[in-house]
């Protein structure tokens, strides 16, 4: 027969068999042997027929196919044995398979119903029964059922709605006439909305009395299930949420810490997560003796954690936040503190001797496979050698005489008080600001352990990990005027922060929606966590600030602070805070200090914003404060009021005088800041004519001048400013006269600073004059032939001096920022080739005017050429030969190369084999050439990151390495083509610019190969 009459024979052939395994499972089903026939209808459901049967998707086709009939049966018929079998959840799953199959079945969804009830599932009976009403709208045991578990589910409108639909068909139904009156009896108002609806009913029904004993029968079943329900959804009561972090010590700020980790552990935790309301148990707390360890000097120790972006550097001047990384990390630390005055060589070395050990086990961990490379015995002679180094005595030999300060003592002009005036300074202000240390905050820490353990006492009933912040905050904000122990700041505003997101506003101080001393609390904690906020921005601001000319106030404040600056919450709560400051009842004797912090920190938050004018405003606001309270108090020596924030890093004192300063800052900033306008808009002239003055040329007026200077954070951006505009002026000879002024200034700066922000801000001044100098020789060498700068060559010679002796001290990781760059050696290279050249023409002069023939005698190697090999040997050994993008040793290529091409013919240049030596050290280090396996022995591994090679730096390479004559198939080994030169030669086709390459078509190629052509 054909395929399809076989195909048809196929299905006839599955229909039969599954009808015949069906029949025997119900056979048996009749016969009672459970067991057999539910397992003849398992076997049923594996049929092919029965798997292979689909829904169509339109419910009036109905169950038409077979297989699909078969199922159906089967999945009732199985449901109706695991409910004989008292399997409820087993007969709930099959009759649900089977309704997905079906739906038009009244009598199936009433027995969904009817197990849905057993199991206490009365969301599910009320569906199942709701859809058997819609299939067959006079099914009695569906109506029956629905309206008790609709009054077992309260929603009595709707029991209501059936129950009338019921009594319509039947008056005497006593379940609906018993429900409805004690439905009316529990909610009366039912009565009157449910009349119209009970208008078709027969009258009756309000007359019609049922027994006592069918009410109770009928209430109690429904009671009765409810209650059944109500068992079910009752939870086990779990046990209050504790610490993660027990609490080691009763501080502030390990109590804090604690809270902290508590907020973190319930917001990132695997869901489901506790409520952030759920109570904290502290009950562990309630006796003190197991916390007796604490002491007040313990405190600041427990606190040696670094924090993200606000540890300030006065507290931890040790360990500045700032460290400075430089370009290459993996080399030894060898010099140590050589800056030191009273230090000697000796000295140096004889400390270091008992640190060997340790260090040599650091190198060995922290210089990664560099290090390794290296055998100890030759790591180890290095760093002997490296640590007797004295750069200031090395580098002062390299110097031609006129250049020798004669007496290394003495100091040069404008900064030689500079050291003692801004120590005379930092005593003067040891009472103030960050390192005050009143006799409050030794109170603070004596009593910080009886205070945090109330303050757990007080909270052992608490409503969750938010309250218990709010309440930490209200606490330690009453404290804020004392000194805290160091990292407490940094807690604070964390919990200030984590807190502050989870509450959508501050209680309003007008409206007096809570307690007044509520209020006040609140209003006092946000303004301190506020003001730490700022400073921290403050601090950011300080620790950021670019060096490169700049908008003083508003130069992208947002770029540095995130792109959420400044928050949500933080202008709507210093609304707030002005709110409450008119509020004078709140706050009481307190009063005059919160209006003037608030003022205090409004105006300082709108000048970091650049709003100059509201800022000044605020301040005026401020001052007027403050003198009225001056007034008032009339003090006999007419003290000025003082409010100092001991817990702030900037601006931490509030008086008169500060207010003066901040004002002063602030017309300087818009002074640069119209500066700023003026180089934006090419103005150069006059910017050089408004910045050329404040530049200290001579002695006269030091002081005063020092003063002023010192005193203007905004320094940097103007010395970069005026070395800017020179250059753009092409002006290089008065560029280079203001930057070696600005330079020597700058050094100095940067030598007395001690907070690292302002630290790095001077380094990255100083990096940027050098740059600017180094521009200006490069550009114009005839500026040093001028006798008159010689004053300033010597001071720029011990200065250059004195950059590279302290960057050559730092530390393998240096913990403050240094100046990195190599145009230090660059520039006195410069100087002291300047100086050889000018003594070369002197003597071939006075040798023409004798008329004396030049000496026979073999020349020495150039102190500017032993210069460059120096720095390159040790900024080697600490593999920073290739720092600032290899920028020295492509300088001293060039150096070499216009000293071997000053000789023609082979053997005139009479120490040409030290520079080519030289030569070939720069290009290993440089791009690595020749490879580790091939180099020559005298080349040096200096382990440092190699630059890419550029079109013009490849020429010189190209012509230096190439073979002397062309090699040919036959010629000797020593003039062909190396590996590491092919090699060599592939990298600088690769960069061959495209517009030098010769256009050469094949033919052309071939036909010079061939020799029928000589050029190609």
């Amino acid at each position: 027969g054909s395929f399809k009459s076989h195909k048809t024979q196929t299905k006839e052939a599955q229909e039969a068999e599954a009808f015949a395994l069906y029949h025997k499972a119900l056979d048996l089903q009749k016969h009672d042997r459970f067991e057999e026939s539910a397992k003849a209808y398992h076997e049923l459901l594996e049929i092919r027929l029965l798997r292979e049967a689909v829904l169509s998707g339109d419910e009036k086709e109905g169950l038409k196919h077979p297989g699909l009939m078969l199922k159906y049966s089967t999945y009732k018929n199985l449901a109706q044995l695991a409910a004989q079998r008292d399997d409820l959840e087993t007969a709930m799953e099959f009759y649900l398979e089977a309704v997905m199959l079906d739906s038009t079945d009244v009598n199936l969804w009433y027995k969904i119903g009817r197990v849905a009830i057993k199991l206490i599932r009365l969301p599910l009976a009320r569906h199942a029964f709701e859809e058997g009403l819609r299939c067959n709208p006079d099914h009695w045991p569906c109506l029956d059922n629905l309206i008790t578990v609709l009054y077992t589910l309260s929603d009595y409108t709707t029991c209501l709605y059936f129950i009338c639909k019921a009594l319509e068909k039947d008056c005497l139904y006593s379940k609906g006439l018993v429900l409805k009156e004690k439905i009316f009896e529990e909610q009366p108002c039912l009565r009157k909305d449910s009349l119209r609806m009970f208008l078709k009913c027969d009258m009756s029904i309000h007359n019609v009395n049922v027994s006592a004993a069918e009410t109770g029968r009928i209430i109690d079943e429904a009671l009765e299930l409810r209650k059944k329900r109500q068992a079910l959804l009752v939870r086990d009561r779990e046990p209050d949420l504790r610490l993660v972090q027990p609490i080691p010590f009763f501080t502030w700020k390990c109590l804090g810490e604690a809270l902290l980790a508590m907020y973190h552990h319930l917001t990132t935790c695997d869901p489901p997560r506790p409520s952030l309301g759920k109570r904290i148990d502290l009950s562990e707390y309630r006796d003190p003796v197991q916390h007796l360890i604490v002491s007040p000097t313990s405190t600041p120790v427990s606190v040696i954690q670094p924090t993200p972006v606000s540890t300030s550097a006065v507290v931890t001047v040790a360990d500045p936040v700032l460290s400075y990384t430089p370009a290459t990390t993996n080399f030894p630390s060898h010099s140590q503190n050589v800056l030191e005055p009273g230090a000697t060589v000796g000295d140096i070395s004889a400390g270091d001797k008992s640190k060997k050990g340790v260090k040599r086990r650091r190198i060995t961990e922290d210089s990664g496979e560099t290090a390794k490379r290296r055998s100890a015995r030759v790591r180890n002679t290095k760093c002997k050698k490296e640590e007797k180094v004295d750069f200031q005595e090395l580098l002062v030999k390299f110097l031609p005489s006129r250049l020798r300060k004669l007496d290394p003592e003495e100091e040069e002009d404008p900064f030689n008080n500079y050291e003692v005036q801004s120590e005379i300074k930092e005593e003067n202000f040891q009472h103030v600001g960050p390192h005050r240390m009143s006799f409050d905050s030794t109170t603070f820490m004596e009593s910080e352990k009886q205070d945090v353990h109330e303050f757990l006492l007080d909270n052992l009933n608490n409503g969750g990990i938010l309250e218990l912040m709010m309440r930490y905050l209200k606490v330690i904000s009453q404290k804020f005027l004392v000194k805290w122990p160091p990292g407490l700041s940094e807690v604070v505003l964390s919990i200030y922060n984590s807190w502050r997101k989870h509450s959508s506003s501050l209680p309003n101080p007008l409206l007096r929606d809570s307690s007044n001393q509520h209020i006040k609390d609140m209003m006092l904690m946000s303004l301190s966590c506020m003001e730490l906020q700022l400073d921290q921005w403050l601090l950011t601001k300080g620790k950021s600030s670019t060096v490169a000319p700049r908008n003083c106030p508003a130069a992208s404040v947002n770029g540095k602070f995130g792109p959420d600056f400044p928050g949500i919450h933080f202008l709507g709560d210093l609304l707030q805070l002005s709110f409450a400051s008119s509020q004078r009842d709140l706050f009481e004797e307190g009063w005059m200090e919160f209006v003037t912090r608030v003022y205090w920190l409004k105006a300082r938050f709108l000048a970091l914003q650049g709003d100059m004018e509201q800022a000044l405003e605020n301040y005026d606001i401020c001052t007027e404060m403050l003198q009225s309270a001056t007034a008032m108090q009339a003090k006999a020596d007419n003290e000025c009021i003082t409010i100092r924030l001991p817990n702030l890093h900037v601006d931490s004192v509030v008086s008169l005088e500060e207010i003066d300063k901040n004002l002063k800052s602030l017309e300087r900033c818009q002074s640069l800041e119209e500066i700023q306008r003026l180089y934006e808009a090419g103005d150069y002239n006059a910017v050089v004519h408004l910045l050329h003055p404040t530049l200290c040329f001579n002695g006269f007026g030091r002081a005063k001048h020092l003063e002023f200077v010192t005193s203007i954070p905004e320094r940097p951006a103007q010395l970069l400013l005026l070395q800017d505009s020179l250059l753009k002026l092409k002006d290089y000879k008065q560029c280079f006269e203001c930057s070696e002024v600005a330079l020597n200034e700058a050094i100095q700066q940067m030598m007395n600073m001690t907070a690292a922000s302002a630290k790095e801000e001077w380094v990255a001044t100083v990096t940027q004059l050098l740059t600017g100098i180094d521009g200006s020789l490069s550009s114009d060498s005839s500026i040093l032939k001028d006798p008159s700068i010689t004053p300033s060559l010597v001071r720029l010679t011990t200065n250059l001096i004195q950059i590279i002796d302290c960057s050559m001290a730092v530390q393998e990781e240096p913990k403050e920022p240094y100046v990195s760059s190599v145009l230090p050696w660059i520039i006195l290279h410069r100087i002291i080739q300047h100086e050889e050249d000018a003594f070369r023409s002197l003597c071939q002069q006075q040798q023409q005017n004798q008329g004396e023939e030049a000496s026979p005698d073999t020349p020495m190697l150039p102190s500017s050429l032993m210069l460059l090999n120096t720095a390159h040997e040790y900024l080697g050994r600490r593999s920073w030969c290739c720092n600032s993008d290899g920028a020295l040793l492509k300088f001293y290529v060039q150096v070499l190369e216009k000293e071997l091409a000053a000789s023609t013919s082979e053997d005139t240049h009479p120490y040409k084999e030290e520079l080519e030596t030289a030569l070939e050290q720069c290009f290993y280090c440089l791009y690595g050439f020749p490879s580790k396996k091939s180099k020559a022995r005298y080349l040096e591994e200096h382990s440092v990151q190699q630059v890419d090679l550029t079109w013009e730096d490849a020429l010189f390479m190209f012509e230096y390495f190439k073979p002397k004559t062309l090699p040919e198939f036959d010629s000797y080994k020593t003039s062909t083509v190396s590996a590491d030169l092919a090699n060599l030669l592939k990298k600088t086709a690769t960069i061959v610019p495209r517009t030098d390459k010769p256009m050469l078509s094949l033919d052309t190629v071939s036909a010079y190969i061939e020799g029928t052509c000589s050029k190609v």
